[in-house]
């Protein structure tokens, strides 16, 4: 196929919206080079655009803050440009719902009263992989999570500066910066996330730091929401307009996105929203990763914490809950947000062996066997599943060490779960290379696992089969938020681009 202006032109056919009819892209045959920020070897890459980086559970260490080399990455759409760090103070965002309306820079924000908070920051798919009927989306097993301390604004004197709250108003609702395009429903892709506001008045922040240093873009600086209790995808990056709402946004990341639906149901407004975390715990070692243990006397170790509440106690148990064993709680307690770390002095013989743990939150809460079974793989804190195997060996063998990990360079992207490689037609492969090659990329929205695509704001196209048909008239015509791309794709593109979908999806 010949490098055709359909080809400069936008692949975004399959990009549900994410850019507008027209736009000129570039394109690239390589991922996406590491964050300089982010510790080789440390974490699973299940995606690159948008970043989805899941911490190895070997990284976690044994105290209880997070290090932002280590800490996970999960963006739902492309972020603005690390530059806009660069210019922090200029950064601006719209507030209303307040007595008076007005707008507020970071160089406003550090002029106020400073609060430091320290948080469990999880992802609601953290342990999607656990579950059986295989859903949708990156398969977080533990490392979707960190514990962070945060610095920062409290919303509450945000909206006092404005002259407090005007009128009933029942949400805190918070819009995410991420450029969207125009002449396309922005409701179907925009970041943009309600809380109750008494939750947002609570103890909700606006934060421009992170464990003590400025906070990256890769991590929604300059400005972030931090809801502290709640799952990540409530904490809004890159604010850019805070408001005390009567309803909740419409948008369909808050409107059907990020729901607790039965499987094979449609979310809604009727399904619980993914806010407060359940109580839920994991042991990080010895072992994990695979990485062998000198047989004898060990320390078990891991994290515990429970949405708003602190933990009272964490047991673990050897024989899959026939017996369990009080762990001791270690370490400062950063207060009822942040996990609490544990450990077990433990004699494990040599051989392969299963431990688990569970945690009991203040409110008498115990974490469960099994986790409540979802659409979507949200919400996973059963004990069971979380299990760490543990190989004890008589000799540690020749230069092995203790959580010892492979080298980023050596680790392909979506290492976790190797895509299914499909037998591809000529045609085909020349679809596939216009799928892969568009940047952004059509797996920016769309779930496509021959492409190693983990998108979930458009259709994920593995569960939906898509026949030729319905694929050509999609890219031609447009379907829903997408605009249609029939005049700026060859009809050879589009036929090839279908033809990949079809064969790598039957």
């Amino acid at each position: 196929m010949t490098e055709t202006l359909s080809r400069r032109f936008v692949l975004q056919s399959l990009v549900a919206g994410i850019a507008a009819a027209g736009p000129t892209l570039s394109f690239s045959n390589a991922s996406r080079a590491m964050p300089d920020s982010k510790a080789a070897g440390a974490f699973i890459v299940h995606n690159d655009l948008p970043w989805a980086l899941e911490t190895r559970r070997s990284q976690f260490g044994f105290g209880p803050i997070t290090p932002a080399s280590r800490l996970f990455v999960r963006n739902n759409l492309p972020m603005p440009p690390g530059s806009v760090t660069d210019t922090g103070n200029e950064w601006a965002f719209e507030v209303s719902g307040c007595e008076q309306e007005g707008r507020l820079t970071l160089a406003d924000l550090k002029r106020m009263e400073i609060q430091t908070v320290a948080t469990v920051l999880q992802c609601s798919g953290n342990g999607r992989d656990f579950f059986p009927h295989d859903p949708s989306g990156s398969q977080w097993s533990v490392g979707a999570a960190g514990c962070v301390l945060w610095t920062g604004v409290a919303v509450a004197d945000v909206f006092e500066r404005f002259g407090g709250v005007k009128g009933d108003l029942d949400f805190l609702t918070v819009t995410g910066g991420e450029t969207l395009p125009e002449g396309i429903d922005k409701s179907a892709v925009v970041v943009e996330r309600s809380v109750p506001l008494e939750k947002g008045l609570k103890d909700c922040l606006l934060v421009w730091e992170m464990n003590g240093a400025p906070l990256s873009a890769i991590h929604g600086g300059p400005v972030r929401l931090v809801v502290p209790g709640y799952f990540g995808v409530n904490n809004v990056k890159w604010v850019r307009h805070l408001a005390a709402t009567k309803m909740e946004s419409g948008a369909k990341i808050q409107q059907s996105g990020y729901r607790m639906r039965p499987e094979g149901m449609a979310g809604g407004p009727e399904h619980p929203s993914m806010w407060r975390m359940p109580v839920k715990s994991w042991l990080n070692g010895p072992g994990a990763d695979d990485a062998p243990v000198l047989a004898g006397t060990n320390t078990l170790y891991g994290v515990a914490f429970a949405g708003e509440r602190g933990i009272q106690a964490v047991e673990i148990s050897g024989d899959d809950g026939a017996n369990w064993q009080r762990a001791e709680l270690v370490g400062p307690d950063l207060g009822p947000n942040a996990w609490r770390t544990f450990q077990l002095t433990a004699e494990i013989p040599i051989g392969q062996h299963r431990f688990v743990c569970r945690a009991i939150d203040t409110a008498g809460e115990q974490q469960p066997e099994g986790a409540e079974h979802n659409h979507r793989g949200y919400g996973h804190n059963g004990w069971k599943d979380h299990a760490l195997l543990v190989q004890a060996v008589a000799e540690l063998p020749h230069q092995a060490h203790e959580e010892s990990a492979p080298a980023f360079a050596s680790m392909p992207v979506a290492a976790a779960a190797p895509a299914v490689t499909a037998v591809l037609s000529d045609q085909a492969l020349a679809g596939k290379q216009l799928f892969n090659e568009a940047l952004p990329g059509c797996g920016v929205c769309h779930s496509l696992a021959d492409a190693n695509a983990l998108g979930v704001v458009g259709r994920n196209l593995n569960t939906l089969k898509p026949s030729l048909a319905q694929v050509q008239s999609a890219v031609t015509q447009g379907v829903g938020a997408m605009p249609a791309y029939g005049a700026q794709l060859s009809t050879g593109d589009i036929e090839a681009l279908a033809a990949y979908v079809v064969e790598s999806t039957q």
